[in-house]
């Protein structure tokens, strides 16, 4: 098969599979935009590490930052077209895990859920 080390799949995985980056633009698709936002949600994220993370994910171009005011200091992050683009893969990961991994350790993975992810990933048929 050859040498993958520089294939489009190792700069892909090499991009999201970092810790907390796929927790952060899952939270993004379902609306999150504020720091103490992402805290809320991944309640391990340390506020030291969600700084790292952002500026990492803003450097890849998966998102930008937005001064919405300057008094008081309001941030928002959004995902750019870039980040948007992952909303596919998101979907077929929660598809995997819907068909593959769920079991009565997770009663929260049904088919209604796995259904609202396509929503708000803006999955077309």
């Amino acid at each position: 098969m050859g040498d993958l080390e520089h294939s489009p799949i190792d700069r892909a995985i090499k991009l999201i599979s970092k810790k907390w980056t796929l927790n952060i633009i899952r939270d993004m698709f379902c609306g999150k935009k504020q720091f103490n936002e992402f805290l809320k949600c991944n309640p391990n994220l340390s506020s030291k590490v969600l700084s790292g993370k952002l500026r990492q994910l803003e450097q890849d171009g998966l998102i930008e930052k937005i001064i919405v005011s300057k008094t008081p200091v309001t941030i928002e992050y959004h995902l750019t077209g870039k980040g948007r683009n992952l909303n596919k893969v998101l979907y077929e990961l929660s598809g995997f895990a819907y068909k593959e991994c769920a079991d009565e350790s997770t009663p929260t993975c049904t088919e209604h859920s796995y259904e609202l992810t396509k929503e708000l990933l803006k999955i077309d048929d």
